[in-house]
């Protein structure tokens, strides 16, 4: 496991400077009019590593070389949904973290709460782009995942109406948020490993 976590973020030194410049957007971004926008933006950004880290190994026979060494395909699922969940909520801290040191702090709890809603949306997010993209590959998964993701967006559109007609506090959107990403995790995460224990190299 310590080893898909060292090649991992070795291709994320590989874009570095696709890093830095997110770093620096986010850095210029605190001194707009709306500065809590960066609080979301950044950690989304940051968990996009994971899908890039999936095209990295497919590149060139990847996976045959790959599962040559002494690691399972369960071990190979698992670190990319951990290393999805560190760049994601190690995102959050560092961009707090830096709103902290340049005396941007938001006043308001409902800043951080809609942060957290915006990093479990993500993880969602996260939870049906992983498993498509083992299953389909590089090129075949864009056009599964227009067609996934124009339902789910209309979905959303949906249940936001309904939801926002029973006038939902901001602290039962927050739990709501937190059970839906603990459970699209948990079932993307079995999904994952069927598809990889199935795939064929």
């Amino acid at each position: 496991m310590k080893g898909l976590w060292i090649k991992d973020l070795q291709y994320v030194y590989l874009q570095k400077y696709y890093f830095i410049m997110v770093v620096l957007l986010s850095i210029g971004s605190l001194w707009s009019d709306d500065p809590d926008f960066i609080l979301t933006f950044f950690p989304a950004i940051l968990s996009f590593f994971t899908q890039s880290s999936i095209s990295y190994d497919e590149l060139d026979h990847g996976y045959t070389f790959l599962f040559t060494l002494p690691i399972s395909r369960k071990d190979y699922v698992i670190e990319k949904y951990r290393f999805m969940l560190v760049f994601l909520w190690g995102g959050c801290l560092l961009i707090d973290l830096l709103m902290i040191l340049l005396g941007k702090v938001p006043n308001t709890t409902d800043t951080y709460g809609h942060m957290i809603m915006i990093a479990c949306a993500m993880v969602m997010v996260q939870s049906i782009l992983i498993p498509i993209r083992l299953k389909f590959g590089m090129e075949k998964s864009r056009i599964v995942m227009f067609l996934i993701f124009g339902g789910f967006f209309l979905l959303i559109a949906k249940l936001t109406k309904v939801f926002a007609s029973m006038h939902l506090s901001n602290t039962l959107w927050l739990g709501i948020f937190l059970f839906l990403s603990v459970i699209g995790y948990g079932i993307s995460r079995c999904l994952s490993i069927r598809i990889m224990n199935k795939k064929e190299f």
